[in-house]
């Protein structure tokens, strides 16, 4: 008898939760004149099944059907296509019952990343997956067009497609001047907890939960334009705002400006490379005089070479004085690799 009430209960939960995503628990308790902490831990059953989802915290808390959430969405590129149409006309009402800072990163990463596709992808069609389960949201776009890599390739004439990753990570990058700031991909990998891309059997990642940042093959990728997956938890306390303000600093008339950047020296490396060569410095400062301050991260750098720290500390530097270059990260061998190759002044 427990059991089969056990079994109506959660049958109860999954058939109400949608009428009543907000005050399930005192629907079900007085339906079967049982204790809130009875209907809790069906619903704690529920959720470890995956069958349901839990949005909010305290008096906040709602829950949803997995399957409700879960969406794929085609569009098609070949008529006009406003991504906030697709944003409020399909997603926005499911994302609604979020915090509002996960909320409006998801927004905000959403439209911009769809924006890509449609501004930039040379593509004819996209699909949208959203995937939540009890802890995360999920966002996946998926384009059919160019990709990326080989769109920046072509941009800057580069001689391998991997270099596209470590331009794209520095920010102001576009292909598309005029309309576009190259902002959208370096705030969105930022605010998410993980952000991966895949074009053309590779994948670049940046966790930002550790951090880290990945550049690697993947030879199962069926993905020849772009295909984009965002991850975020439910809970996460991360808001868009700060991430901006972590960039920016605010111009004479208080208006902020996106004037920081933040490179990975690791991304700058091709193959089996040693950083050792002012060619891959010159890959390192390439379109860095858009900022007034870098931040270079040695992490994971066992050395650098004295050509290497001479045409980024010394060469790039007398060319653009006003910008403030930084390191972090550096270990003592890379530490003193620098410091001797600064000029006196520096």
């Amino acid at each position: 008898m427990v059991k089969n009430q056990a079994e109506e209960i959660r049958a109860y939960l999954l058939d109400k939760i949608p009428l009543h995503p907000k005050n399930i628990v005192a629907k079900a308790s007085n339906a079967f004149a049982c204790s809130r902490t009875t209907v809790h831990r069906h619903l704690n059953r529920l959720l470890r099944d995956g069958k349901i989802i839990k949005s909010g915290i305290t008096r906040q808390v709602q829950y949803f059907l997995k399957s409700d959430k879960n969406k794929e969405i085609h569009v098609s590129l070949k008529n006009p296509v406003e991504e906030h149409k697709v944003w409020q006309e399909n997603f926005q009402k499911d994302f609604e019952t979020l915090p509002k800072n996960v909320f409006d990163i998801c927004a905000y990463g959403f439209q911009e990343m769809l924006n890509n596709a449609i501004d930039h992808s040379e593509g004819t069609e996209v699909d949208i997956v959203t995937e939540w389960t009890s802890d995360t949201i999920e966002i996946a776009i998926a384009d059919n067009g160019i990709g990326i890599f080989k769109k920046i390739k072509n941009a800057l004439n580069l001689e391998d497609e991997r270099e596209s990753a470590l331009h794209l990570s520095k920010g102001k990058f576009t292909t598309d001047i005029e309309n576009h700031t190259g902002e959208g991909i370096f705030f969105t990998s930022r605010a998410f907890d993980d952000f991966f891309i895949y074009s053309r059997g590779m994948v670049y990642k940046r966790i930002n939960r550790d951090p880290d940042w990945f550049l690697e093959r993947d030879e199962n990728s069926k993905i020849l334009g772009t295909g984009l997956i965002m991850t975020i938890s439910l809970m996460s306390e991360r808001k868009i705002q700060e991430v901006f303000s972590e960039y920016s600093e605010q111009d004479s008339e208080g208006i902020p400006k996106f004037d920081k950047t933040h490179i990975v020296v690791e991304l700058s490396k091709l193959g089996d490379e040693r950083y050792v060569s002012r060619s891959q410095a010159r890959r390192i400062v390439l379109g860095l005089e858009k900022f007034k301050y870098v931040v270079l991260d040695f992490e994971k750098i066992s050395t650098v070479g004295q050509g290497f720290v001479d045409e980024v500390f010394r060469v790039f530097q007398s060319k653009q004085p006003k910008i403030k270059i930084d390191y972090i990260n550096a270990n003592d061998d890379v530490k003193f690799m620098i410091e001797r190759s600064l000029p006196s002044e520096y």
